[in-house]
């Protein structure tokens, strides 16, 4: 059974609640200014889950495969209606990735880097992948930042939780496991779980704390990696 087969059913209901409606949309702005799909592109979403994004970014007009390895959150992903573009969804692992080399204008590993086994051998065939002038992008919850101490705390105190295991990583940390700089870097949720009232505050919070507090205090981060620097 994959980790996440058994939060599938109520995967997605965090998004339904004012906090996490909140950090849904932080995520989404800072993951689309990065990503930029444009029209007719060949995107993979590796690491899926229930497709939000495999569907956000199809609906630009855009040909996505979205993969995973959980068959119950590919159950959940088909049910998400498309209004542009195409999807194909597959259930198999990041490190051994079906079909040719460059096939794909981009890559979105979004919150997928913190609970593969073998980011090495992830990465590897995320960039195979890609074409050469293709582009990379990663979500991360950042390892300095409040939100993984959150998860972090709560990994402690609940063994069955899907955190229980997982790594946080740094940006010099991804930077070593890809041996290259981002070429963009966007950064966001320095609100901490324990800091949100309401959205209208939240808001207020997290624009105020992008200029005043430096980047390590962001609980996520947006890498973006073009793959004419990783060759």
């Amino acid at each position: 059974m994959a980790r996440f087969d058994v939060v599938a059913d109520h995967y997605d209901a965090f998004c339904d609640t004012e906090l996490g409606a909140f950090v849904d949309l932080v995520e989404r702005q800072l993951i689309m200014e990065l990503l930029d799909p444009l029209p007719h592109e060949r995107i993979i979403d590796l690491g899926c889950g229930t497709g939000t994004y495999t569907v956000l970014i199809a609906n630009r007009g855009c040909d996505l495969v979205g993969i995973d390895e959980s068959e119950a959150m590919l159950a959940r992903a088909v049910r998400k209606p498309i209004i542009n573009g195409h999807v194909h969804y597959q259930r198999t692992d990041l490190t051994n990735l079906p079909g040719p080399s460059a096939m794909f204008d981009a890559g979105l590993m979004q919150v997928t880097l913190e609970f593969v086994s073998d980011p090495k051998s992830a990465m590897r065939e995320a960039v195979r992948v890609i074409k050469p002038k293709g582009r990379l992008v990663l979500g991360l919850i950042h390892g300095p930042g409040p939100w993984a101490q959150s998860y972090r705390v709560r990994a402690l105190a609940d063994t069955t939780s899907v955190y229980h295991g997982a790594r946080f990583w740094t940006i010099p940390e991804v930077n070593a496991l890809l041996g290259a700089e981002p070429s963009s870097v966007r950064s966001g949720l320095y609100v901490a779980p324990n800091e949100f009232t309401t959205t209208q505050q939240a808001w207020a919070l997290e624009y105020r704390y992008r200029v005043q507090r430096p980047l390590n205090d962001a609980g996520f981060v947006v890498l973006r990696y073009n793959l004419e620097t990783l060759r």
